[in-house]
């Protein structure tokens, strides 16, 4: 026992002298190294798996990272990024995962982007509502299998790479986020039985590497949502959101993928506004860059950059703080999906005090549901009006409310607005 407590001290020291050295340098928050100083490693196959058509396929990464020759820092803290494309599309080289490459690998860290099983029954429609939502959670434990193996794979070639595998962040843009959420915080349990005899266990596909600590120090996420916020409060990792307000895939606040209502609801996305909520009741650290009036493609990949380095520098200094960046980026209001040409013309007063009148176009033939939400995301109020084509003007009675901030949904089959009001 008393050599066991030793041990673990021991490696404890040297987890405590990397983070103060991590602090200390001048790198990982500013660019060190010019790009052609960097060494980039492509096609690295991380493992094997069958994918949803029944085929073996490879599964590959790529790594950007200072060239060894020129840099005097033997092991580096890793950012391993998964990209988004709503489980059908998307690469390693998409989602700006390239000039992130760029960016970090010239910061001073080592840098994966990789690539994972694709494919689900989406249905026929083009919006992509009316697909199989079995068949995407099937897609999404694929996927989960394939980012685990993939830090499997890293972390044991980490001597290789020049890994420390004590440091890792994993970063996910849309539906990489939502990945990267799972693969941290999800465990066999929370996956329908089922998917274990047909696809394996979550850490047992793609390679036959036995290493199934997922860890990260700090997750990012862009444009990212959860079925299961409460997942989040297993571990309490500092977390980096960016998500625009007027997002028309993954929801800001909550509601169904791709806000597919009909023919039936998607099951429901819990928005980064959601899950800053959630941390913030909880007292977890996140710093959250929230832009007004944009849609899902937030933040540019040095925008993400800029706030990532410092919220990373933070916690290799020992002292990360929560923060909140509200940039107004767009129209402070925002059709969210307007396939239907759904627009409010207007909404006011705004503050309110009995009665807010709010201008309604569209082309669409169908009711408009008005919903209204307090701050922690409750809805205080729902109703269904009868709309017809070009434009109508509505009248809400707001009286019963209590003074305070809200947001007001309004929706139709293939438009929706979301407008903050005050009373």
């Amino acid at each position: 026992m008393k050599f066991l407590i030793i041990v673990s001290y021991f490696l404890y020291l040297i987890k405590f002298a990397s983070a103060q050295n991590y602090c200390d340098v001048e790198r990982f928050d500013q660019a060190i190294f010019d790009s052609v100083d960097l060494e980039i490693i492509a096609n690295i196959k991380y493992g094997d798996a069958i994918n949803n058509l029944g085929i073996a396929q490879d599964l590959y990464l790529d790594i950007y990272r200072p060239n060894p020759d020129l840099d005097t820092m033997i092991k580096k803290p890793l950012i391993m990024f998964v990209h988004g494309g709503g489980l059908v599309g998307g690469d390693k080289n998409s989602m700006g995962s390239v000039d992130l490459g760029y960016l970090y690998a010239r910061a001073g860290f080592v840098y994966a982007t990789i690539n994972y099983r694709l494919g689900w029954d989406n249905g026929e429609q083009e919006d992509g509502c009316g697909g199989d939502t079995i068949d995407l959670f099937k897609a999404t434990y694929r996927a989960v299998q394939d980012v685990r193996a993939a830090l499997r794979y890293l972390k044991a070639n980490a001597d290789i790479y020049g890994i420390d595998t004590n440091y890792i962040i994993v970063e996910g843009n849309s539906a990489g986020s939502r990945l990267i959420m799972f693969a941290t915080y999800a465990e066999q349990e929370d996956y329908r039985p089922e998917f274990l005899d047909e696809m394996g266990s979550i850490d047992t596909s793609g390679n036959d590497i036995i290493n199934t600590n997922f860890n990260p120090i700090a997750l990012i996420t862009e444009a990212g949502g959860i079925e299961q916020p409460e997942l989040l409060l297993r571990k309490e990792i500092p977390f980096l959101f960016f998500h625009g307000t007027c997002d028309s895939i993954v929801p800001y606040f909550v509601g169904p993928a791709f806000f597919c209502y009909e023919p039936f609801p998607y099951p429901s996305l819990y928005g980064s506004w959601e899950l800053t909520e959630m941390y913030k009741a909880n007292g977890y650290t996140y710093q959250f860059y929230s832009g007004e009036g944009a849609a899902h493609d937030v933040a540019l990949p040095d925008t993400v950059y800029h706030y990532a380095k410092s919220f990373i520098k933070e916690i290799f200094c020992e002292n990360p703080t929560t923060k909140e960046f509200y940039r107004v980026l767009g129209k402070a209001k925002c059709a969210v999906g307007n396939k239907g040409e759904l627009f409010v013309e207007s909404l006011y007063p705004n503050p309110v005090s009995d009665n807010i009148n709010i201008t309604i176009t569209s082309t669409q033939i169908d009711d408009v549901a008005l919903s209204i939400y307090n701050v922690i995301g409750q809805t205080i109020y729902n109703l269904r009006l009868d709309f017809y084509p070009p434009i109508k003007e509505y009248s809400l009675d707001v009286s019963f409310l209590s003074h305070g901030m809200y947001f007001l949904q309004i929706r139709q089959q293939y438009g929706m607005y979301v407008m903050p009001f005050v009373k």
